[in-house]
């Protein structure tokens, strides 16, 4: 792709959708290297509280006032649309005009060891515990990743070394603007599949142009059980190390044991040899993969294994990854991110590893689109939950007149295929009433989503302590 747009002579940069999660972190890091920031958002939120708190001006709202007439840039989120006033008054004063993705390409240019963490799932998650491991072996890295990591209670960091390490989200290709010298790939699987309207095989192509971007001296850690990913590997100029369950791989888990709370404890080969033992506080078979692409990177870069462990201990996951939101009574509150049917599926097989009574799940689907085409597995995925509590589809780039589904196309399905009591309730307080009615001592709640749903789990939890006390 090419990249023709610099940051050479850029001094003055406004972000539009700056309150996001990836947005409000490139903010902070553009500032942090020197930039004058400013940008905009549709509501007051955490993140906007914290650029505020660092100095940056946050205007609450999109007005063409807003926008400054000397900016050398605008960067812009994917739900920013081209119709929005602040892009149409940048284009009257010919700034130029960048894409979120296309932002953190630039700035990965800057960084020579940038390490980009890839995958339709779990990039969060491996990309903050490559951050962590990185930080706690002394390599003083810049960090750009989708969640808050809770050690640095942010999503951003600007270090002073060359090490950048960047979650690279597929989305619209945006992984393939990044300068990235050591890549990971977690797994390939059909997902944003209103851009990639050629499904899995223009999805996998991606993936291989993204490992493609390696030089020869470079490094990329790939998932060795994964087929689509297995079709990239042999077209990779740089060095690979696969990684997974399967003794084909140059990096492999055996011996996995699971304690009461569902955290693991593995042992870990390397070509064959056997190379240490570690545990983690996240749970899931999932995260068991995950931390092989984690060790695989640490050990291309000569960090101890002391460094790899001491991270792995103290990292409980990133907010919004299997995050436990509470306990009261006994009742059990967690929230996740997971918005796609394969990560709803581990992360429900994930508190299935909990000892527990009864595992209610409430899921909120983002955008028409991957409900309508992913229907099916969505479906499947809820196969091991006990109760299904689903909320109306979210979706801030679409419309329903395309796509014509809705929660309820779920729920029938669902109760018709599993027999599981499911029910779509539109409403959180609603949600909040339910499950503080119907929870008791030892069962589990988890609610997924990667949109609003989230503000239910602490509802939840202050619901039940009413209840309670």
């Amino acid at each position: 792709m090419e990249n023709r747009i610099t940051l050479e002579n850029v001094k003055k940069l406004y972000f539009v959708g700056i309150g996001g999660t990836s947005m409000s972190g490139l903010a902070q890091m553009a500032f942090l290297n020197g930039f004058e920031v400013s940008g905009s958002d549709m509501r007051a939120c955490s993140y906007t509280d914290k650029l505020v708190a660092k100095g940056i001006t946050v205007h609450i709202g999109h007005d063409a006032g807003n926008v400054p007439k000397d900016a050398d840039m605008l960067v812009y989120s994917a739900a920013i649309h081209e119709d929005n006033i602040e892009r149409v008054t940048a284009r009257s004063y010919n700034i130029p005009e960048v894409e979120r993705s296309h932002f953190l390409g630039l700035l990965s240019h800057f960084y020579p060891m940038t390490i980009a963490v890839s995958g339709t799932h779990g990039k969060t998650t491996t990309s903050s515990l490559t951050a962590m491991t990185l930080l706690n072996a002394g390599f003083d890295p810049s960090i750009s990743v989708g969640g808050t990591i809770k050690q640095i209670n942010s999503n951003s960091r600007c270090g002073s070394s060359d090490y950048f390490v960047i979650e690279a989200c597929e989305f619209v290709d945006s992984f393939l603007y990044t300068n990235h010298k050591i890549g990971v790939i977690l797994n390939v699987d059909e997902d944003h599949l209103d851009y990639f309207t050629g499904g899995i095989d223009q999805i996998t192509e991606s993936f291989l142009k993204f490992a493609q971007i390696l030089p020869e001296d470079g490094f990329l850690a790939a998932n060795g059980d994964d087929e689509h990913v297995k079709k990239i590997i042999p077209k990779v100029k740089a060095k690979v190390e696969t990684f997974g369950f399967d003794e084909s791989n140059y990096w492999r888990a055996v011996n996995i044991k699971y304690d009461d709370v569902g955290r693991p404890t593995y042992d870990v080969t390397k070509d064959g040899k056997y190379y240490g033992t570690f545990s983690l506080k996240i749970p899931g078979a999932h995260n068991v993969s995950n931390s092989l692409a984690v060790i695989a990177v640490s050990d291309y870069l000569g960090i101890d294994q002391k460094f790899i462990r001491a991270t792995f201990d103290d990292f409980d996951g990133a907010k919004r990854r299997f995050e436990l939101e509470g306990e009261v009574n006994g009742i059990k509150v967690f929230q996740d991110y997971a918005h796609h049917p394969k990560e709803l599926e581990v992360t429900i097989a994930a508190c299935k590893n909990y000892k527990h009574n009864k595992l209610y799940v409430v899921f909120q689907p983002h955008t028409y689109s991957r409900t309508k085409l992913l229907l099916d597995r969505f479906v499947d995925a809820f196969a091991l939950a006990d109760e299904v509590v689903l909320n109306d589809i979210y979706s801030d780039r679409e419309t329903n007149d395309e796509w014509n589904v809705y929660s309820e196309d779920i729920m029938t399905r669902v109760i018709d295929k599993f027999h599981i009591p499911c029910q779509v309730i539109s409403k959180f307080e609603d949600i909040v009433s339910f499950l503080a009615d119907k929870a008791k001592p030892g069962d589990i709640v988890l609610v997924a989503g990667s949109q609003s749903i989230n503000q239910v789990a602490p509802d939840l939890v202050a619901a039940l302590k009413k209840k309670y006390d």
